[in-house]
């Protein structure tokens, strides 16, 4: 059995004769006859039936068949991979963004570079706070997107450039404020605080944390923290895209500390190491994502 023996098999089926199948392979049809006929003698079964007007499949010949296009399918897929590694495309891309980053913002270029690049596997992590530069940092990642803060650069040599803006608030149910007064950080420091895991960065805690002191429920996904805040288990800082709706319908309410501050805005950038080499696959995704228009939170919140 060969490769061309099935493909010659795909064509016949396709066009449904021997005439039109011959005609689209550029081969007589006697060729085709020959190379069906020494597929049954080899497997010792009818493949073909002859008998009607329209050649068709046999019972055997359509399991046959089935299993002959996903061979063909992955033949396909090995010399088109065969083809990009020729011209250096990266088998493997690995990028991770964060849970702060708009998925509308990303999702497009990443698709744009699957569709440009079928043969490279692509991985893509969604990622605890701080985990896109940790990742980037250790060689785990080609590119990373998240939030962006100037004490990065003393964690590395990176090559950065803003792609949108986040803005972080305090939040929590009605179910729980309502039985509350929070005016002060010390009354907010009383409530039980849902979070994302920490970074192992040395600044982490010392330099962005708020919660100190209060209750710790610890969550690995937005959505679980999310659904927490509402059933009234506690607050927490979460990103405002991903509960604009929530704050609009009443299920949550931000929380307003009069002697803190509490809403923290910044930069959401893609990064990657600074002075390395980068394949096609990479120098595509990079361009694409600064060519993508600027995203940031249009809607304005008054309370």
């Amino acid at each position: 059995m060969t490769l061309e023996q099935l493909r010659i098999l795909s064509h016949i089926v396709e066009h449904g004769s021997l005439k039109a199948a011959a005609l689209s392979l550029h081969k007589t049809q006697p060729a085709l006859s020959i190379a069906i006929k020494k597929l049954e003698e080899e497997f010792g079964f009818q493949i073909l039936d002859r008998d009607s007007y329209r050649l068709q499949l046999t019972p055997l010949g359509k399991t046959f068949y089935r299993e002959a296009e996903i061979l063909l399918a992955d033949a396909s897929h090995l010399k088109s991979l065969g083809q990009e590694l020729a011209l250096g495309n990266e088998a493997k891309f690995q990028i991770c963004y964060e849970q702060v980053v708009p998925e509308s913002l990303i999702i497009p270029a990443i698709g744009q570079a699957y569709h440009q690049f079928p043969a490279t596997e692509f991985n893509l992590r969604v990622g605890m706070r701080f985990s896109a530069l940790e990742q980037i940092k250790n060689s785990e990642a080609d590119i990373g997107i998240g939030p962006w803060f100037h004490i990065f650069h003393a964690q590395g040599d990176f090559d950065t450039f803003k792609i949108g803006e986040f803005e972080i608030i305090p939040v929590a149910s009605p179910l729980l404020l309502n039985d509350h007064s929070i005016q002060q950080y010390e009354h907010l420091l009383r409530l039980p605080n849902i979070s994302l895991p920490e970074s192992k960065f040395q600044f982490d805690n010392e330099k962005l944390a708020y919660n100190h002191g209060s209750r710790q429920f610890k969550v690995n996904d937005i959505l679980s923290m999310k659904s927490l805040l509402m059933s009234g288990v506690g607050w927490g800082f979460i990103p405002l895209h991903h509960i604009e709706q929530e704050i609009e319908n009443g299920q949550l309410r931000i929380i307003e500390i009069l002697d803190k501050e509490y809403r923290f805005s910044g930069e959401i950038r893609a990064m990657r190491q600074d002075k390395r080499i980068y394949g096609p696959v990479s120098q595509f995704l990079w361009q694409t994502l600064q060519q993508a228009p600027t995203w940031s939170r249009s809607t304005k919140w008054t309370f």
